[in-house]
């Protein structure tokens, strides 16, 4: 692609110009031309008199929201691809968004220009496929034998089922990209072929993951783009993505279902490849500085816009240089991943946790209950006290100093200096064990 062009709807100017950067930083050598807007009158304008690439809207729109824009583009005709954000705690939301024809969404918090970016091209991929799968329906309403025809040769899964979820049909896409026999899967429940709790995929831990939720979408025969990834033929995992239609018969009842799925793992394993590579500690799993520093930043937009408190917690592994140079570099990793276990174990899966170095360790809660030092503190003894029972057979002991300052948005400061508050009360927690120790000697 050598010209793009992408409209984005939002009525935050920081979120605006956030977005630009990270699309004018991922596509150097593209042509671009972003336009915003501020309201849904506005953008459908914009849609009805220009042609874009793909459409970028925001859930939070003023006294109305992105949806409104899903909506009235499908009135209009309006093919354009759609990518959804939205805010931590909105996976309801999202659905409905996919329900109603988006190709993609982003958690506002959790977007990095890789991300961005690998979605805008996904989207635009989707909405060019979803083109061509318009072309295959309107042909199956014609003839039954246009329709074998067609779908034999879309380089994408056709599947016709009756209206309990039972394969009739698979066109041969289906045994090339599946690994299977197309024969295997007639007369069996396209869910039990296709899916299960576990497997139920969609690029943000947050999203609900629901079994039962998403088969009452199957049966109101109305699936949009919603990836998953499954396992056939030779156990390769493939991540693919559904729609699903509802055929009628001339008294307007349901005759059969038909559900198109396209091979999107090339793109998916892609995705999770460069986000884990540019953002997460490879020994442990953890964010790395780049990382936190990212998701950290877009957290502290967020608490300034809606006026939240937060906490940053500084940790340093004790005596890690020690088991270094008397143990090996092996115990070494091995006491760093136990910290990290720990840190997992302590926080929740909303929280933001890093590891910033070596021995260093940050991490960002968002979500303050009462009392929150306090329980962070206990719960952090406890938890390395439990690890220290299984690290006894390896004669190493596991311990943490750590740091925790307050972040007001009423005293604004920046990251850094919240880190290195909470960096000079992990460094006084050090001493007082230090001081403790030599006490005890």
């Amino acid at each position: 692609m050598k010209e793009m062009r992408v409209l984005v709807i939002d009525d935050d100017e920081e979120d605006v110009l956030l977005v630009r950067d990270y699309i004018r930083e991922g596509f150097k050598n593209i042509s671009l031309t972003i336009v915003d807007v501020q309201t849904v009158p506005d953008a459908i304008e914009k849609l009805l008199n220009d042609k874009f690439d793909v459409i970028i809207v925001d859930y939070m729109l003023g006294e109305t929201d992105g949806l409104e824009v899903i909506e009235r583009a499908q009135i209009e005709g309006i093919t354009t691809p759609i990518i959804f954000l939205t805010g931590h705690g909105d996976e309801e939301i999202v659905l409905s968004a996919m329900k109603k024809g988006a190709k993609d969404y982003l958690n506002k918090s959790r977007i990095t220009t890789e991300l961005l970016c690998h979605s805008i091209m996904n989207a635009i991929r989707l909405g060019e496929l979803q083109l061509m799968r318009a072309d295959a329906e309107r042909a199956l309403r014609g003839s039954e034998l246009k329709y074998r025809t067609l779908v034999a040769f879309l380089p994408a899964i056709v599947c016709e089922m009756s209206n309990d979820g039972i394969i009739n049909f698979l066109n041969e896409s289906a045994a090339k990209i599946l690994g299977i026999g197309t024969k295997e899967l007639i007369g069996k429940s396209w869910r039990d072929s296709f899916l299960s709790p576990e497997d139920i995929h969609t690029g943000d831990e947050d999203f609900s993951r629901n079994m039962e939720k998403f088969y009452n979408i199957l049966s109101l025969c109305s699936i949009n783009n919603l990836e998953i990834k499954t396992s056939m033929g030779g156990g390769e995992d493939k991540y693919i993505n559904w729609n699903s239609t509802c055929l009628y018969k001339d008294d307007g009842s349901p005759n059969s279902i038909i559900c198109v799925g396209t091979d999107v793992t090339e793109v998916a394993v892609l995705r999770e490849k460069l986000h884990k590579l540019s953002v997460v500690d490879e020994l442990t799993g953890l964010y790395n500085r780049r990382g936190f520093y990212t998701l950290a930043e877009q957290q502290f937009r967020i608490a300034g816009r809606y006026n939240k408190q937060m906490l940053i917690v500084f940790l340093d592994l004790d005596g890690l240089k020690h088991i270094n140079d008397t143990r090996g570099h092996k115990d070494g990793d091995i006491i760093i991943k136990a910290a990290a276990d720990v840190l997992k174990d302590t926080f929740r899966g909303a929280d933001i946790i890093g590891r910033m170095g070596g021995d260093e360790f940050s991490v960002l809660v968002s979500e303050m209950g009462d009392d929150a030092e306090t329980t962070i503190k206990t719960r952090l003894a406890s938890n390395i006290d439990a690890y220290n029972l299984s690290l006894r057979k390896k004669n190493m002991t596991l311990s943490l100093s750590a740091g925790i300052t307050v972040y007001d948005p009423e005293t604004p400061v920046t990251l850094d200096e919240l880190i290195a508050a909470a960096d000079a009360l992990m460094y006084k927690d050090k001493q007082i064990k230090k001081a403790g120790r030599a006490s005890l000697a």
